[in-house]
């Protein structure tokens, strides 16, 4: 093993490169944890390390940034508070704690789908990574739009948002919110996610209306009856259902 006089011979930039190249955030807590002169420069340089590494992590790495922002600015978080780098670190450590949240309720809901079980999914009948994507991306819209629509002075751009959600997306949304609010058991373990909580209402009572809107001024949309509570804005083989909304 190398020593930790080695160690600190090694350029910071060469080791800046060795965190950037990590696979997840876990290879970059441990390589911080290996000598000093890691962890300083962990300590010094987490924005770049953080970019270098969150794209091989999040599969929805844009959605999940923009919760990010608007939790921040729900906070008022302070210019002040704080150096840039250790910003830095406590951002990365929501993103993951996002994550996990995501992760929590992605489980949930495949297994309450259970549709392995369902009417035509061929060779492959279980949960896909590509059905997986678009409930991640619509869990963390809701998401946004619920810290939005729960922060007085960020109201008007949860209602921009939505002006922006074309019927489609508008559909995925309103199914997540659905589930969120009457299918599941709320029990997500040490993660931390919880519908019930006031931004989770808002969220899913914001994108219901706007669904509901839609709906009223549009016949009723065909939806297939073979799936668990007619769910089908997720899944690769009902994904013709969606393209019966036109993508205004």
């Amino acid at each position: 093993m190398m020593s930790t006089s080695l160690f600190s011979a090694l350029p910071p930039e060469l080791i800046c490169q060795v965190f950037e190249s990590a696979d997840d955030f876990s290879v970059v807590a441990a390589l911080a944890q290996t000598a000093r002169i890691f962890y300083h420069t962990w300590r010094e340089n987490p924005t770049s390390i953080c970019r270098a590494v969150a794209p091989r992590v999040f599969s929805n790495l844009t959605d999940a940034e923009q919760l990010l922002d608007m939790q921040e600015e729900a906070e008022a978080v302070s210019q002040s508070q704080g150096g840039r780098e250790q910003k830095s670190i406590i951002r990365a450590k929501r993103l993951l704690s996002n994550a996990r949240c995501v992760s929590a309720a992605g489980d949930n809901w495949a297994s309450f789908c259970q549709i392995h079980e369902s009417y035509e999914r061929g060779e492959d009948p279980y949960m896909r990574p590509s059905e997986f994507a678009r409930f991640e991306h619509a869990f963390y819209c809701v998401w946004t739009i619920g810290v939005m629509g729960s922060t007085p002075h960020l109201q008007g751009q949860a209602s921009a948002f939505l002006d922006e959600c074309s019927p489609r997306e508008l559909c995925r949304l309103a199914e997540l919110g659905d589930w969120a609010e009457n299918f599941n058991g709320n029990d997500f373990g040490s993660s931390g996610l919880d519908f019930e909580d006031e931004v989770w209402k808002a969220g899913c009572d914001l994108v219901s209306k706007r669904w509901e809107a839609y709906m009223k001024q549009r016949r009723t949309i065909s939806i297939p009856d073979f799936t668990p509570i007619n769910f089908f804005a997720f899944f690769d083989h009902t994904q013709r259902y969606i393209k019966h909304i036109p993508d205004e």
